[in-house]
């Protein structure tokens, strides 16, 4: 690429890095963090704030994150019920009779023996379909919404489900003051550049060069974490040839600041795609003695309906009107780039990494002007696909 007319390199910075990731959320943080500890000389370029997804926003003293996670209680029918999860709340569970609870048990005692690959070219309805539930089926539907954000059974694929089912079996944690402390801690790691834009990036004399808003820099590798793929595919010199990855996955999304901490408090719907979690406490995130509440409708539709549906859900949750000091709504926060489909096969169809950006067993630092996109394999997978200037690896 021609250097003519380009304007000056980035003052007081140098030019050349070992590594240079182009997007600051937890995923471009976590790379740049863990190559600085390498010892790689590494930047980290953003065009907005850090953080991504990650960042919090504050309101008169409530923390909100951008989304919850947590499972406690379930909505069906108007009527509250534990949702059956564990044995025990299997067993005290008023949402499912005798035979369907023998049948859900035997669900739940399979699924940490259960191989995610070979439910690949299944959607989740038909792995549901499958299994033989009857009315358990709508409990199983709503874990996997919880697991995912994903409201279409039809069409996304049994392994990733399964697969977050199982991650999920080990709960979750909250963090005091939300996430942005993993955004301020992984931040000090690395070197971070914000409010620079990066235009593209290709391979140039066994380097990478990164072309950016305030002039061009060069690495001997780049890891590309700008979040959903079409972004990604803007940066490439050439089409990688991914085709369609699937829809993203999207939620809406009302954050509350309570005068108290509400009752039940965990509602999830079996019957419609909706969720309300308190969040603080137990993560310190409300002043005193108040919480923070958040309802989430996974899969954004239209804005009105979608505010209205939440106000309802929180109320259900035990939020009234007169207890909300400050909200924040979010019309649709996009939860993932693209949902892995059944029809492209699953998690198998997803584009691997390129090279790897973290060492581990067997592993050897990425040729000269080898650039890195995609997602990472599951660990143990041993398998990756070459990029453009990269070789082929097992």
């Amino acid at each position: 690429m021609s250097q003519s007319g380009r304007p000056a390199r980035l003052c007081g910075m140098r030019a050349d890095w070992d590594v240079i990731v182009i997007g600051a959320g937890l995923a471009g943080l976590a790379a740049g963090a863990t190559a600085a500890r390498a010892g790689s000389a590494t930047l980290v370029l953003e065009a907005h704030l850090p953080g991504g997804r990650a960042r919090v926003t504050t309101s008169d003293g409530f923390v909100f994150n951008r989304g919850i996670h947590a499972l406690y209680q379930a909505l069906a029918g108007g009527e509250l019920h534990l949702l059956p999860t564990s044995p025990d709340s299997l067993r005290r569970t008023t949402l499912l009779g005798r035979k369907d609870k023998e049948a859900l048990a035997a669900l739940l005692a399979r699924l940490p023996r259960l191989h995610p690959r070979r439910h690949a070219g299944a959607s989740v309805s038909q792995w549901i379909g499958g299994a033989g539930l009857g009315p358990a089926a709508a409990a199983v539907d709503a874990l996997v919404r919880l697991t995912t954000y994903v409201p279409d059974m039809n069409t996304l694929a049994a392994d990733a489900a399964v697969a977050q089912l199982q991650r999920a079996a080990g709960g979750v944690l909250y963090l005091h003051g939300g996430w942005a402390q993993l955004v301020t801690r992984l931040a000090a790691l690395c070197q971070v550049r914000t409010g620079i834009k990066v235009i593209g990036v290709a391979s140039a004399a066994g380097r990478v060069e990164v072309v950016t808003s305030n002039g061009p820099l060069t690495a001997r590798s780049v890891i590309i974490a700008a979040g959903r793929p079409a972004a990604a595919l803007r940066l490439l010199p050439a089409d990688p040839g991914w085709g369609d990855l699937g829809p993203e996955v999207t939620a809406a999304c009302l954050d509350a600041g309570v005068r108290r901490v509400p009752d039940p408090g965990y509602v999830l719907g079996v019957d419609a795609p909706v969720y309300a979690a308190v969040q603080s406490p137990p993560a310190r995130q409300a002043p005193a003695g108040q919480a923070v509440v958040a309802a989430v409708r996974y899969g954004a539709t239209e804005a009105t309906a979608d505010r209205a549906v939440l106000r309802a859900h929180l109320a259900r949750a035990g939020v009234p009107e007169e207890d909300v000091v400050t909200s924040r709504f979010l019309a649709r926060m996009v939860v993932a780039g693209a949902a892995p489909t059944a029809a492209r096969g699953g998690l198998g169809s997803r584009p691997a990494v390129r090279t790897s950006p973290t060492p581990r067993p067997g592993w050897s630092p990425p040729p000269p002007g080898c650039v890195w996109t995609g997602s990472a394999p599951r660990p143990g997978s041993g398998r990756s696909t070459p990029g453009r200037g990269c070789p082929s690896r097992s």
